[in-house]
């Protein structure tokens, strides 16, 4: 059975739906009145739920129901299933938890059954629900819509998803979808890759996981998707494979069997939550190097010298600059230029000292990548630089990241960057873990 009815049902019935504020039920009701689907409130102790007629049970509403989104106590659960089957509902959403992720596995398998006699398919249980922006659909309590994007992201924790989410709307991060699988009872992760890729409004695919259950479809769905899969596998050690089994019954295993199969499928592991979608949003921007020979450019020497280190241990080359190439350079630079790569322009350097090296460099093939360092000396102008490089970007096709390090002072030049599409890292450390992981990718 297609799980396309998750995204694509036209008329939803939330089950435990509430009238009292800050219930689970009543914010998910609430969420889903903002899409033009039609939604129906099921609760046999209301009469209405913010202006709409409410249900006793599915069997009531006499118009065809595709999608049920579930939260009422794990208990009641087999009979809310037992009722969409005599309806014909071939979608629900368990956002109840009080399953095997803390021991009452006979209670999950019991609503499997009833779902696999009836053909029902089911995301969850314990879990936020789904959100697609381009349809400003929202079937979770999470009370925000984020903005548009070409991102989907698979969660298999709810709360963390509630984090992501909410750094999301914060950081102006664009979403296309947000799949919060819980305990993965029925749907997995394989099948939603599978659906991810002919998505038209995905670009890349993050997943956030504990375990797996279904690892041989995993690596065959992966091994076949054509757009980048970004990976945050927690519970690498003793204490985080047990704190996975409590949390979502989670079937994890050694985490360098993980590790072997994300390599196999070309996938690219990050070790935070930052890095998955700085990884993502380079793949989105197409800012994705097929080789990795870097060409650094620093007005601070200091900060060169960390990130040639940085690169190097992280398996990014520093690109070597022809001679010719030096000597054309030395004639646009002060003498104490570094005649080498990293390109130091020098402490006291304009925007116009950053501006003729990218000219220079806009007609070379040396290097893959720019990383441009800038650290906010007495002299400098952030915001300037930040549009020379963005002008530059415009320009070229190699990927450009930035390093405005510093505070206040670089926060108007950060904005620049990451409005025309740049990303700016913190620090050279970081830019050149997540750069090399970038890189991984087999997209």
């Amino acid at each position: 059975m297609s799980i396309k009815t998750l995204f694509e049902a036209e008329s939803i019935a939330v089950v435990g739906a509430s009238h009292q504020a800050h219930k689970v039920g009543h914010d998910i009701f609430r969420n889903l009145l903002v899409s033009r689907k039609k939604i129906y409130p099921i609760n046999p102790n209301a009469k209405k739920i913010l202006g709409k007629k409410c249900y006793p049970s599915v069997l009531a509403v006499k118009e065809k129901i595709d999608l049920a989104v579930i939260a009422v106590h794990a208990t009641l659960v087999p009979k809310v299933m037992n009722e969409c089957a005599k309806k014909g509902i071939k979608s629900v959403i368990i956002i109840s938890a009080g399953f095997s992720e803390i021991g009452k596995t006979e209670l999950e398998k019991n609503v499997f059954d009833i779902a696999k006699r009836n053909g029902i398919r089911i995301l969850g249980p314990n879990c936020l629900g789904v959100i697609d922006t381009a349809q400003k659909f929202n079937a979770t309590f999470f009370n925000k819509l984020p903005a548009k994007g070409d991102i989907s992201f698979v969660s298999q924790s709810g709360a963390l998803g509630v984090a992501v989410l909410d750094w999301a709307v914060k950081k102006k991060i664009g979403l296309s979808k947000f799949i919060s699988i819980g305990n993965t009872l029925d749907i997995n992760v394989h099948e939603l890759i599978d659906y991810l890729n002919e998505d038209k409004n995905t670009k890349a695919i993050c997943l956030y996981l504990e375990g797996l259950k279904k690892g041989r479809e995993f690596i065959n769905s992966a091994k076949r998707s054509k757009k980048p899969i970004i990976v945050l596998k927690a519970g690498e050690t003793a204490s985080g494979l047990k704190a996975a089994a409590s949390h979502t019954g989670a079937l994890a295993s050694e985490h360098a069997i993980y590790e072997g199969a994300f390599k196999q499928c070309g996938i690219s592991q990050v070790n935070t939550l930052y890095q998955l979608f700085e990884v993502a949003q380079s793949h989105v921007l197409k800012a994705c190097p097929v080789s990795l020979r870097a060409l650094i450019i620093t007005n601070a020497g200091g900060a060169g010298v960390i990130a040639s280190d940085a690169f190097e241990k992280s398996g990014i080359e520093i690109a070597k600059i022809p001679e010719d190439l030096i000597k054309y350079i030395s004639k646009k630079l002060p003498p104490e230029w570094s005649h080498n790569n990293p390109v130091d322009v020098v402490g006291d350097a304009l925007p116009e000292r950053y501006e003729a090296v990218l000219n220079i460099a806009e007609k070379e093939h040396f290097y893959d990548l720019i990383f441009l360092i800038l650290t906010p000396q007495t002299m400098t102008d952030p915001d300037k630089v930040a549009q020379v490089f963005v002008d530059f970007r415009k320009r070229t096709k190699k990927p450009c990241f930035a390093c405005f390090m510093g505070g206040r002072s670089v926060d108007k030049a950060k904005n620049i960057l990451s409005k025309n599409g740049i990303l700016n890292f913190e620090e050279p450390e970081y830019g050149a873990e997540v750069i090399s992981k970038i890189g991984k990718c087999k997209v």
